[in-house]
C-alpha cells in the first residue's frame, strides 16, 4: 500500500466519521459532498494504479521473452522494447530484478580503442550466468 493510498483512506474514515457528529443540516449536505468528491477522487487514483501495475507487469513479461537465454545490458533492452517510456521500462526491469525473475551480474571487457577493462552490467533469465 502505498502512501497515497493510505492518506486518502485515512481521510475518507475521518470524513465519514465527521458526517455523524454533525447537527447542522447544511453542514451535512457540505460534508456528503465532500465524501462523495473524496470517493470519486480515490477511486480514479486506485484505477490509475491499477493500470500502471498491469503496465508494468506487462512490460516485464516483454523484458523476460527478450532475455530469454540472452544475455543483454540496459540499453540493449530499452532499444528492443520500442516505444516504451524510459522510466517504465525502469522500473519493470528493477521490479523483476528485485523479485528474483530477471538476474544480472557485472562483466568485464577490454575496450580496443585504449586497451582499459570496463565494467557493464547485463541482465538474463536463465539460471545459469
Amino acid at each position: 500500500m502505498t502512501i497515497e493510498t493510505s492518506l486518502a483512506i485515512t481521510s475518507l474514515v475521518i470524513a465519514v466519521g465527521g458526517f455523524f457528529f454533525l447537527r447542522n443540516r447544511r453542514k451535512k449536505v457540505a460534508l456528503a459532498i465532500w465524501i462523495a468528491a473524496l470517493i470519486v477522487t480515490n477511486a480514479g487514483a486506485l484505477y490509475r494504479h491499477h493500470q500502471h501495475n498491469q503496465l508494468i507487469s506487462r512490460v516485464q513479461n516483454d523484458i523476460i521473452s527478450e532475455l530469454s537465454y540472452k544475455r543483454w545490458t540496459f540499453d540493449q533492452l530499452y532499444e528492443g522494447l520500442h516505444y516504451v517510456p524510459f522510466q517504465i521500462v525502469n522500473e519493470a526491469l528493477f521490479s523483476a530484478v528485485r523479485k528474483g525473475l530477471i538476474g544480472c551480474r557485472m562483466i568485464e571487457f577490454r575496450d580496443p580503442t585504449d586497451n582499459s577493462i570496463q565494467q557493464v552490467r547485463v541482465y538474463y533469465v536463465d539460471s545459469s550466468p
